[in-house]
């Protein structure tokens, strides 16, 4: 599988080791949306293409797969989209025969190359993955070159509800990672882990002693005495 930084340079079927089975004009009548897609902000708003389409044709074909008697798309919507308001009959498609897991996981990845996704769609898209395709960390960091670490907490903000992330977006803010951090915090009292580094201050560590026999408490103590010290601790 390729890393995301050499799927960079490579055409989206190529980085998946996936061969193309045909290229040809396809019917947009014939041709459907994926509909779990892993972008959900901004599908419509396809203006810039529109323009760019009507002036030099569409430069990119979109990729495809047979679902039943029509196509869904794997990659390309937006282009689909603009296709759709230009009124063309047909778009230039390449099919390709992977299966639907592989083809949401060139999806994602074709998405995250281009910037397409703001990241709470990217931990929405991972969470899929992970939860109902069964993909490991490890596994889903190899589709998007990302560290498992950074899998996991990109996950952790997938918790947050559309409704609310698209409120932040109205509000006139970005969807970034550090205002998404926020805004689960402000869910969820502390959002759990974080993925932007935090100062944080001293820790408080309470410990309750009362179950212990008071021969297990002055052992305790005493070691934990001895650990202070070695370690530098103070109360």
């Amino acid at each position: 599988m390729a890393k995301r930084s050499e799927f960079a340079g490579m055409d989206l079927l190529t980085a998946f080791g996936e061969k193309e089975s045909s290229r040809s004009e396809i019917q947009l009548s014939d041709i459907v949306p994926n509909p779990i897609q892993p972008r959900v902000f901004g599908k419509e708003e396809v203006d810039d293409l529109v323009q760019s389409m009507k002036r030099l044709g569409l430069i990119e074909p979109i990729v495809i797969r047979r679902s039943g008697k029509k196509y869904q798309i794997v990659a390309g919507e937006r282009r689909y989209q603009a296709a759709k308001i230009l009124k063309w009959n047909t778009i230039p498609s390449i099919e390709t025969s992977a299966s639907e897991e592989k083809c949401f996981e060139m999806a994602l990845a074709e998405n995250e190359k281009r910037k397409s996704l703001n990241p709470w769609e990217v931990g929405r898209a991972i969470q899929y993955l992970r939860k109902e395709k069964r993909k490991t960390a490890e596994e889903v960091s190899k589709v998007l070159g990302f560290s498992e670490r950074y899998i996991k907490q990109l996950s952790s903000i997938a918790r947050l509800d559309q409704k609310s992330v698209a409120d932040l977006i109205k509000s006139g803010k970005d969807a970034s990672i550090k205002n998404l951090e926020d805004l689960l915090k402000q869910k969820e009292g502390r959002g759990g882990e974080m993925i932007s580094p935090r100062k944080s201050g001293p820790i408080k560590v309470v410990l309750q002693l009362g179950k212990l026999t008071l021969p297990q408490r002055e052992k305790f103590l005493k070691e934990l005495s001895t650990l202070k010290k070695k370690y530098g601790l103070k109360d």
